[in-house]
């Protein structure tokens, strides 16, 4: 059987290193103000979530300083505290030196992929700097194909994202997988398109009842795809 799996990128394969932490110390150092990483975690996890459907498109650097000044008052107004416009933008100049990491069983759930000879791509809400992120992480050399929202002017959970960017290639397959950490954004669309969507919920943060393959772990691939 011939077969396809695509990739999400941002919390499926890869994560910002330490940006809990970073937050934290800007959060004791510049706020003067002592919060958990918890609640800082679970400020990020609701922030992401109001922000998600909204994906960049910046055409200048104030435009894109004033989303991230909007971003981090909101992330600061979830966990109760609120800051100015100067010290949000203070703390975006921090989370810029954040590192990419993958997720430890990354590269294992992909060696294995590659050994048996399936193909794999990418599809992700990203800026141009994708490939350049990928090439830092270690990642790109996997991909047949890799695309973001930014080439093609088209952001998930619009469903076309999908057909312009896999276009007469996905006749070439029996199946097709595309594997995702968020519903709305990539389990919803994808099943629009025709593939078949898998979720990553590494935190258990949807039911067991969900209507598509569930997984825990990237390695469960393994054993999905045969």
């Amino acid at each position: 059987m011939n077969q396809c799996v695509i990739f999400d990128c941002y919390q499926t394969l890869i994560y910002k290193k330490n940006l809990e932490r970073i937050t934290q110390n800007f959060s004791h150092k510049i706020l003067k103000r002592k919060i958990s990483i918890e609640c800082i975690k679970y400020g990020y996890n609701i922030v992401y979530d109001r922000y998600k459907f909204k994906h960049p498109h910046f055409q200048t650097q104030e435009k894109l300083n004033n989303f991230y000044i909007e971003y981090n008052k909101e992330l600061y107004k979830i966990i109760g505290i609120s800051i100015s416009s100067n010290e949000a933008l203070q703390l975006n100049k921090l989370l810029k030196k954040t590192i990419w990491a993958c997720y430890s069983e990354v590269q294992l759930t992909l060696n294995n992929l590659k050994k048996r000879k399936i193909s794999m791509g990418l599809i992700a809400n990203w800026t141009e700097t994708l490939n350049e992120v990928l090439q830092k992480v270690n990642l790109g050399h996997y991909f047949d194909f890799v695309h973001s929202s930014h080439d093609l002017k088209i952001d998930k959970p619009n469903p076309k994202i999908f057909f312009k960017a896999l276009n007469n290639f996905i006749k070439k397959f029996d199946k097709i997988y595309y594997v995702g950490d968020d519903y709305e954004l990539d389990i919803v669309p994808s099943n629009k398109a025709g593939l078949i969507p898998i979720l990553i919920d590494r935190n258990d943060q949807y039911p067991s009842s969900v209507d598509c393959i569930r997984i825990k772990t990237l390695t469960d691939l393994i054993k999905i795809i045969k």
